[in-house]
């Protein structure tokens, strides 16, 4: 299991370009037109008949190609993608390689934003608002700088400090009481930038763990650090949830406060912190199932394999990289609720 990942990127790519000498590939969206079920010597296969957007007409037997097309359970009026396969000698033969699901995207992201608006009412509205921005700024800024050749950190550290920026005063008001959020929020920022770069030293990760990294120095090379890429990476996934924190923290401040407007400071932030505490536990638990959750086939995968140990296990490094990314988040949310607290302190009361 040592260098399974390099061994299938090295194969996949050895695979690629011997194919592309022998064929040209090419996609194209389609209409399933036709689905019967024929038997060739005692064998039932299902064939679809599939309209390109072109007007080409091709069959497709569902037993060929990478595709588990049973589990996508095809049927008449389906929009998919067809790969067409062009031999040297000219004949073309199709695969389905997808469903279309762009439709039904929409659908679940309609249905989304008609809760959040249901329940949120205006708020739900502003969030959907921000939810744009940092889209935006993520596919407008973020990734094109990084893929231009800028450092990915500091690249991401300007895009997360404008989203925050942004989205939490549209979303919680601009007031003094946000602002002071705001701030903590920047110095959990700083703290996640500072100890990402610790820990991956520590650890001596190099970024290219997964086969995604390492597929993509085959492709881009004029990124210009894979270890910023996944210290970027890092950095990117902790900032919503520094954004939780530090609103959750002063909106608690805020409330003592008005329950008892005589409370001092000192008793404000240690109440404060007391339930910041359960935050930090509740939250950190949720971190670490959140990328199980995201992780769990490949930790199947090396789980599966046999003779490898646990101590083997752990030391693989798209492993190490996920308990990184997730302890050195976790970490600056663990420091980040104090601070927030006494930020919240140092606002005036409502």
């Amino acid at each position: 299991m040592k260098y399974l990942f390099s061994f299938l990127v090295a194969f996949s790519l050895l695979g690629f370009s011997n194919v592309a000498f022998a064929q040209e590939t090419r996609e194209v969206r389609g209409l399933i037109v036709n689905a019967v079920e024929e038997t060739t010597n005692g064998t039932p296969a299902q064939l679809f008949e599939v309209r390109s957007e072109d007007g080409a007409s091709y069959v497709v037997n569902a037993a060929e190609g990478y595709t588990d097309l049973d589990s996508l359970h095809l049927e008449e009026g389906d929009q998919v993608y067809l790969q067409i396969v062009e031999g040297i000698d000219g004949e073309q033969t199709a695969y389905i390689s997808d469903v279309v699901r762009t439709p039904f995207l929409l659908i679940v992201f309609f249905i989304f934003a008609g809760l959040t608006l249901v329940v949120g009412w205006l708020r739900g509205l502003l969030a959907l608002l921000g939810l744009a921005i940092t889209i935006g700024i993520l596919f407008l800024f973020i990734l094109p700088q990084i893929l231009a050749g800028a450092d990915p950190v500091t690249v991401t550290v300007i895009g997360a400090a404008g989203i925050l920026l942004v989205n939490m005063h549209l979303a919680h008001g601009f007031n003094k009481q946000t602002f002071m959020a705001l701030l903590s929020t920047f110095c959990g920022l700083t703290l996640v930038v500072v100890l990402s770069h610790a820990f991956v030293a520590l650890t001596r990760l190099t970024g290219l763990g997964s086969e995604e990294a390492a597929l993509l120095s085959f492709e881009a090379a004029q990124i210009v650090s894979y270890k910023g890429l996944f210290l970027a990476g890092i950095i990117l996934g902790a900032v919503g949830v520094l954004d939780d924190v530090a609103i959750a923290q002063s909106e608690t401040v805020a409330e003592l406060r008005e329950v008892n407007p005589k409370i001092s400071k000192k008793k404000v932030f240690a109440a404060a912190l007391r339930i910041g505490r359960h935050h930090i536990a509740s939250t950190v638990n949720t971190l670490v199932l959140a990328y199980a959750g995201v992780a769990m086939p490949l930790f199947l995968l090396f789980l599966n394999a046999e003779g490898i140990d646990i101590a083997r296990f752990l030391n693989e490094p798209i492993i190490a990289e996920e308990i990184v990314r997730t302890l050195a988040g976790t970490a600056a949310l663990v420091l980040t609720v104090p601070i927030a607290t006494w930020f919240a302190t140092l606002a005036p009361k409502r």
